[in-house]
């Protein structure tokens, strides 16, 4: 007769200890939505901008632009009453990304000043045939395109004051930073009017020269705060002031 087996001794279970709850990530800033007229106007520059590459300003209409961005014309000219409008928002964004790019470069004044001018010109690239095109209408103080304009006073001291906070700490005097920057712009003025018209590959030509006048030109910043270089500098930046040409004051 077989004998029964006992019973296996139950197994306790495990208690398992629960693993704590990893910390939520903090959600960064959101960013604001873009409401309807903004992005009206977005698709308005953005039509506009491709048509200009393609056909040219000068060439091109209101009514064109409108049809492209698939709106009415009456609507088109509530958000931009002409071409100039156009063109004037594209330098408006054009800096905001220039002054955005400028945040995140460190170094030496002259990599920083090599980075902002290099990044100037790669900003133009995709614009480079609608620019050259008008480069008669950028170069004449008197039209409200040009880049020396009354217009575009504002847009063109805020890409000054890029080269004059570079510049400023460098140790140079406030004279000598708005004359210096006044000089870079009007340099880099000069590398972008050559950029659109450069067909070297990716515009080399005109790379290797802002690299070959910032060398040139960046050692020479300290004779600007000798006692002759001051004088100089004041000199100077009196008789633009009273030319009309006026520098903006250099960033506190």
């Amino acid at each position: 007769m077989t004998r029964p087996l006992a019973p296996r001794p139950r197994r306790r279970p495990e208690r398992r200890t629960r693993k704590p709850a990893r910390p939520a990530a903090r959600p960064g800033p959101a960013e604001p939505a873009e409401t309807k007229r903004e992005a009206t106007r977005r698709r308005l520059l953005d039509r506009a901008l491709a048509l200009f590459q393609h056909r040219g300003v000068e060439a091109t209409t209101m009514r064109d632009i409108a049809r492209a961005a698939g709106l009415s014309l009456g609507a088109a000219y509530y958000h931009f009453p002409s071409k100039d409008a156009l063109m004037f928002a594209y330098y408006e964004a054009n800096q905001a990304e220039m002054e955005a790019a400028s945040e995140r470069v460190d170094g030496s004044v002259r990599e920083r000043l090599g980075a902002d001018f290099h990044a100037k010109l790669g900003s133009v690239r995709p614009y480079r045939k609608m620019l050259a095109a008008i480069v008669g209408r950028l170069v004449d103080p008197g039209d409200p395109l040009s880049a020396l304009s009354a217009q575009q006073r504002a847009v063109r001291e805020r890409a000054i004051a890029i080269l004059a906070r570079v510049l400023g700490e460098a140790g140079l005097s406030p004279d000598s930073v708005r004359l210096a920057a006044g000089a870079l712009w009007l340099l880099q003025l000069a590398a972008l009017l050559l950029y659109v018209h450069d067909e070297s590959p990716g515009g080399e030509r005109s790379h290797r020269l802002v690299d070959d006048a910032l060398d040139l030109v960046v050692p020479m910043l300290p004779v600007l705060d000798t006692p002759l270089g001051r004088d100089l500098a004041a000199r100077v930046v009196a008789a633009l002031d009273r030319a009309g040409i006026l520098l903006p004051a250099p960033p506190p």
